[in-house]
């Protein structure tokens, strides 16, 4: 049992006692940053696409398909050409051309009646007036049109001019394109059955030279008819996992800059995904500092708790990591189940607290999506992320005020089967191909969480005594009576190993009573007066049937022994390293209360001569936490009821009470945040228990002295 067997290299406690490692911001953003910088190297490699040398026409080694769904913008460009011409052109009739032919009708009809009612002009001179009413046009009447037109009688005249408004304005009242003009004059020789052959002639002929276009080209609406097919043509997409070259193929053009689109090649720049992963981390790593800052400060104002959890989280990752490399295997596509997420919430759990665990599985599950995404071809595969964050969630919760190290395994139990659940729930939301893959599955889930059980079974202690971190494991560890200091305690002052579980009893019903931890409080109780080992005959606990050794020396020697139990206590403590609360409620249980006794005795020796108060007081410091302030108040509590000659609930109350008082007074509670509602707490639970130490015995009469046979041995 010596200290050099049990003493490791103290580099870092002695850099733990640095308060400027310990507490400089400065030292805290470069950890942030030096992490920062190691969780972007673990995730650049699964966040970059798989890169191929590649060239247009050369022949393809591998079948390469799209890692994500984008819009292909020449196809769908192509497709959307094709919408607008398959638009037909938009027409307008205009009506006014309509009008202006049937006026010209009415106006031909008019001068053709003057012209033949004139008795001057012959037959030719007749059709030349009647040319010249067309304007220039007269090629398009035959000469035979006019011939007839000169010998038909006036009184005709009104009926041919009737059929051949009735004509146009029928027709042209429909619309007639350009194209149609030749089909719509067709439609003339099919009317006026009724009519006299002669009539009938004149007026198809007249109907056909009068019929015109009147519905144009609307070009704005045709535009805009064109435009809204475009935008409704469906985008042409190459999905996801879809070939985009199969092995063994030509490369050509098209192929070529969708691999480009995708940064598949070689030479293709990822800048954007360097910057992207960077800005993502930052925003990671800001989120960290502000969460851990409000909620969480006695972690945010220690470096070495920055450095323990960010060291669980690269350990994480490096694990997935490494569990990743498998997954490029077509059987082992699946292996993002076995992602060892859980292990660091129960680290964290079990190393600092809860709500930090749930922090960290809440990031090791984003990282798990991340990590696990080659079979999706995405960068985010939600289904491993989900199954990471059901399975740590229940496993870290499990181990919120965990008292047996089998509940590490327990907890992984616990989120084993919350995997398992999770991932039977995705199966029937989206069902698997094959039975084989989803038992594959439903395995991994199983032993995933198991296996980081046992993982933070075994990286626990490494943690603890690194970091000098008290998890509830470690106080369980250290409160087995089989642990050298207190064996040594045993032994060497049985007095004050006694006197010390009781305290323990008393300090952990008072934590208990008030909402503080209880199981610190009684291992701190354990160990606080472990300096009275190295002069255990000078306190009284220990002189049953013996001289008290003070009564031989002066009154300041006395003191200054017992004084010096408190920086024995804390200078072993450190030997053996044991971590840091239990060596301050050592140092801090008496606080800086006075000692009494012999401060009056130095009195009375020197009538008070040359006696300083403050030279008879611990050196402190007072108690700066909740467990420290009530160990010292156990400490003092079981001393004065034990010479309490008859122990009653309320003579131990109102010695409860007084010790309570006094310290309150003495002003060695201003530096811990206990109330006076916690102090009247402490007091009841004290009482409670120490009623059930000090309860009332029954005196068993003396009865004759049996002899003989029946006489029974006591």
């Amino acid at each position: 049992m010596k200290g050099k067997e049990i003493e490791p290299s103290l580099w870092l406690d002695r850099l733990r006692e640095t308060e400027f490692w310990k507490t400089s911001k400065k030292v805290t953003f470069f950890l942030y940053a030096i992490f920062g910088v190691a969780f972007y190297l673990l995730l650049i490699g699964n966040v970059l696409p798989m890169q191929y040398e590649l060239k247009e026409g050369s022949i393809s080694p591998n079948t390469i398909t799209a890692p994500a769904t984008i819009i292909d913008e020449a196809a769908t460009q192509k497709a959307k050409e094709r919408a607008a011409q398959g638009v037909p052109p938009v027409f307008t009739k205009d009506d006014k051309v309509t009008n202006d032919q049937i006026g010209q009708i009415d106006h031909f009809f008019s001068e053709v009646r003057s012209i033949l009612s004139e008795k001057s002009l012959n037959e030719t001179e007749k059709k030349n007036r009647m040319k010249e009413i067309v304007g220039g046009k007269e090629e398009k009447l035959s000469e035979e049109f006019f011939g007839k037109l000169v010998r038909t009688p006036v009184d005709d005249l009104t009926e041919i001019r009737v059929g051949t408004r009735e004509i146009v304005a029928e027709i042209m009242g429909d619309g007639v394109k350009e194209a149609e003009l030749a089909e719509k004059t067709r439609i003339v020789e099919q009317k006026f059955a009724t009519l006299s052959p002669h009539s009938r002639d004149l007026v198809q002929k007249l109907a056909k030279f009068y019929i015109i276009p009147n519905e144009f080209p609307d070009a704005p609406k045709t535009k805009a008819l064109q435009e809204a097919a475009m935008n409704n043509a469906d985008l042409v997409k190459i999905e996801q996992g879809q070939n985009i070259v199969t092995k063994g193929e030509k490369i050509t053009a098209d192929q070529y800059e969708k691999l480009k689109k995708f940064k598949i090649l070689s030479s293709t720049n990822l800048w954007g995904s360097y910057i992207g992963l960077a800005l993502l981390l930052v925003v990671v790593l800001i989120f960290f500092y502000l969460f851990i800052g409000r909620f969480h400060p006695s972690v945010a104002h220690d470096n070495f708790k920055i450095i323990m959890l960010f060291l669980v989280l690269t350990i994480c990752m490096t694990g997935m990591k490494l569990i990743a490399i498998g997954q490029n295997l077509d059987e082992w596509s699946i292996l993002g189940y076995l992602s060892p997420a859980a292990l660091g919430g129960m680290l964290v759990t079990l190393l600092l607290n809860v709500e930090l665990g749930f922090l960290c599985i809440v990031y090791l599950s984003i990282v798990t999506s991340m990590f696990f995404s080659g079979e999706g071809h995405q960068l985010f595969d939600f289904r491993f992320g989900l199954v990471a964050l059901m399975g740590g969630v229940v496993s870290a919760f499990s181990l919120s005020g965990v008292k047996r190290r089998s509940s590490v395994l327990y907890a992984g139990i616990f989120g084993s089967i919350a995997s398992v659940v999770t991932i039977m729930a995705l199966f029937f939301i989206f069902p698997a191909e094959g039975w084989s893959t989803i038992w594959r599955s439903l395995t991994l889930g199983l032993v995933g969480s198991i296996f980081c059980s046992i993982l933070t079974i075994g990286f626990l202690p490494g943690f603890e005594s690194l970091f000098g971190i008290l998890s509830p494991l470690r106080l369980l560890e250290l409160s087995n009576p089989n642990h050298p200091l207190l064996k040594k305690l045993l032994y060497d002052a049985p007095g004050t190993y006694h006197h010390s579980v009781i305290v323990g009893n008393l300090a952990e019903s008072g934590a208990e009573a008030i909402g503080a931890n209880g199981l610190l409080a009684r291992v701190g109780a354990y160990y606080h007066d472990l300096g009275k080992t190295k002069r255990p005959q000078f306190f009284i606990e220990n002189q049953i049937g013996k001289e008290n050794p003070h009564d031989k020396i002066s009154p300041n020697l006395s003191k200054t022994i017992i004084i010096s139990h408190t920086r024995d206590g804390v200078e072993m403590l450190k030997q053996y390293r044991i971590p840091e609360p239990i060596q301050d409620i050592a140092a801090q249980h008496h606080g800086t209360t006075l000692i009494k006794y012999f401060y009056f005795k130095a009195l009375e020796a020197t009538d008070g001569m040359n006696v300083i108060e403050e030279d008879y007081r611990y050196p402190g410091p007072k108690p700066q936490f909740k467990e420290a302030a009530i160990v010292g108040i156990a400490d003092c509590v079981e001393a004065a009821v034990r010479s309490v000659a008859k122990p009653t609930p309320s003579r131990i109350e109102g010695v409860i009470k007084k010790i309570i008082q006094q310290r309150l007074e003495d002003g060695q509670f201003d530096e811990c945040d206990l109330t006076i509602k916690e102090l009247d707490l402490i007091t009841q639970a004290m009482c409670a228990t120490l009623q059930g130490i000090f309860h009332n015995r029954i005196e068993y009469p003396e009865g004759p002295t049996l002899t003989g046979k029946g006489a029974k041995q006591h």
